[in-house]
């Protein structure tokens, strides 16, 4: 009978597994020379490295330099090491983004348009609900299928630059597939928790507006919906802030990697503000979010104005837009922009993720965690 072991991190224990997924492990990154490991039968515990023929068949894949996990970052090495990551992984974070674009692009072209109710005959509006392309429902599935090994591609890719290991982009690709259900469990928590807190306030608001009754009342619970929903959704995206990388580089499950974002988000909370690991994620992906915001729009705007250069009036610009509108299928302009901003979502996409793995690491350490429990990861 193969011996089989015992992995134990951060005081949890993971196993019984053999050999083989030991060495798989390491592959992954999950696994580390520090880690404690129990062969099955024995009592006591020893580290990982002592374990033969196992952390030196393949010594190019150790780390090498690296930033180091267990600092705290100030702004300008949280900058610096973000393009770091970014520049040196570039050409892989470019490959796991064209994974889940690809899929994405085509949905884009394949979904039909909802069009707007029909309220010519009087009565309740109606709508024609479009039927959907079995090329559009293929694409849906494979997108959700391929979007949690991009997301965990990125984690992976950014965090074996941080840590100087060398891996081969085949050694990612495995690893990201390993971490799926991880990451894709995770994802579900995350966005239909999103969902219901924005949801359920939004139905509200538009109940109320819909009611056709206006009074001090009314308007009070209209506010108060409102301000109830951008609290809740505020405290949504604190809590879930490192998320990501929390569900991809450690080997626990997804209601553990979620209490890890919480509280490395709210850690440190007797530092300046701009220390605190919630304010410096809100500012990196507000300022992030705004230059994407601005370039996607600079990008649009050409092809804005080479489309209405024919309009000689506003009566035609605006039978022109609704002719857009409208139409089945989009025209070359309408593709080409589309094209423009997917490739400036794959060139921008992974700054995000190599800031935030240097803000998962800095926050890691102003938790007070070990070099052995943040090499963990």
């Amino acid at each position: 009978m193969p011996d089989e072991w015992m992995v134990r991190v951060e005081g949890d224990e993971y196993g019984p597994v053999d050999a083989e997924a030991l060495r798989e492990w390491k592959a992954e990154g999950r696994l580390i020379p520090s880690n404690e490991v129990r062969r099955i039968g024995q009592e006591g515990w020893v580290s990982a490295r002592t374990i033969e023929n196992l952390f030196d068949e393949v010594p190019h894949e150790q780390p090498q330099g690296g930033f180091g996990a267990t600092r705290v970052r100030s702004w300008r090495e949280i900058g610096a090491e973000t393009w770091q990551i970014y520049r040196h992984g570039f050409g892989r974070f470019l490959l796991f983004a064209i994974l889940s674009a690809v899929p994405m692009f085509v949905l884009q072209f394949t979904m039909p348009t909802l069009p707007m109710p029909d309220v010519s005959g009087g009565g309740t509006p109606t709508v024609a609900w479009p039927v959907v392309p079995p090329i559009c429902a293929v694409a849906l599935l494979v997108f959700l299928a391929v979007w949690p090994i991009s997301t965990a591609g990125f984690q992976f890719v950014a965090d074996d630059i941080v840590h100087g290991r060398q891996r081969s982009f085949g050694n990612q690709f495995r690893a990201a597939v390993a971490r799926w259900g991880s990451v894709m469990g995770a994802a579900f928590v995350v966005y239909a928790s999103y969902f219901f807190w924005f949801f359920i306030p939004f139905a509200a608001l538009i109940g109320l507006a819909s009611s056709g009754q206006l009074s001090i009342l009314s308007v009070f619970l209209f506010l108060l919906i409102s301000i109830f929903m951008v609290y809740m959704n505020a405290r949504l995206f604190i809590n879930f802030l490192f998320w990501q990388p929390a569900a991809t580089l450690r080997p626990h499950g997804t209601l553990s990697a979620l209490r890890e974002s919480k509280e490395l988000a709210r850690c440190a909370p007797e530092s300046p503000k701009l220390d605190r690991p919630l304010y410096r994620g809100a500012i990196v992906a507000s300022v992030w979010l705004l230059v994407v915001l601005v370039l996607a729009i600079g990008i649009q705007v050409p092809f804005m104005i080479a489309r209405f250069l024919g309009a000689g009036s506003a009566e035609d610009a605006i039978a022109l837009a609704h002719t857009l509108a409208e139409a089945k299928t989009a025209d070359t302009l309408t593709i080409l922009a589309d094209i423009a901003s997917t490739v400036l979502n794959l060139l921008l996409q992974p700054i995000l993720a190599a800031a935030f793995i240097v803000l998962y690491y800095d926050a890691r350490a102003r938790a007070g965690k070990s070099e052995d429990e943040i090499n963990a990861d």
